[in-house]
């Protein structure tokens, strides 16, 4: 199973590209600069869960089961992966409640969910180059 773990991190680029093209088509979506943002942003939600589920599970593979005591970057990387699949598919289930609604509360919701998990994605991914590339100063030469 540490084999296929390997692939995590060629993985991991699928739902981070898909979800923060998401985020982005929405934002041009709201801003009447997108006419067919809403399918667009549907699909790009959707192959992002399910590329983020395979991330999700190959990172547990790579990782092994959570150690007593696991404490700093990968305590948090793993509780975020983990923590962004299950808002990654909530999220999904929630677009396609409010295509089926007249109430624009889903809507919103779905607008802020997808932002802040994009946040949390590019937060995530942060630290699993830290994980990766030895360090929190990795992208800053230390």
């Amino acid at each position: 199973m540490s084999r296929l773990g390997a692939f995590h991190s060629v993985a991991v680029h699928f739902p981070i590209g898909l979800i923060l093209a998401a985020a982005l088509a929405q934002a041009l979506s709201l801003a009447g600069r997108l006419p067919a943002g809403a399918e667009t942003v549907r699909f790009l939600v959707w192959t992002g869960a399910a590329t983020g589920a395979l991330a999700v599970l190959l990172g547990w593979a790579h990782s092994g089961p959570m150690a007593t005591g696991e404490t700093g970057v990968m305590l948090a990387h793993r509780v975020i992966g983990t923590g962004l699949l299950v808002g990654l598919v909530g999220l999904a289930l929630l677009g396609e409640w409010s295509r089926k609604t007249d109430s624009q509360t889903p809507a919103l919701l779905f607008s802020l969910m997808l932002f802040g998990l994009a946040a949390a994605l590019m937060l995530n991914g942060f630290l699993g180059g830290a994980l990766a590339h030895g360090g929190l100063r990795h992208l800053f030469g230390g």
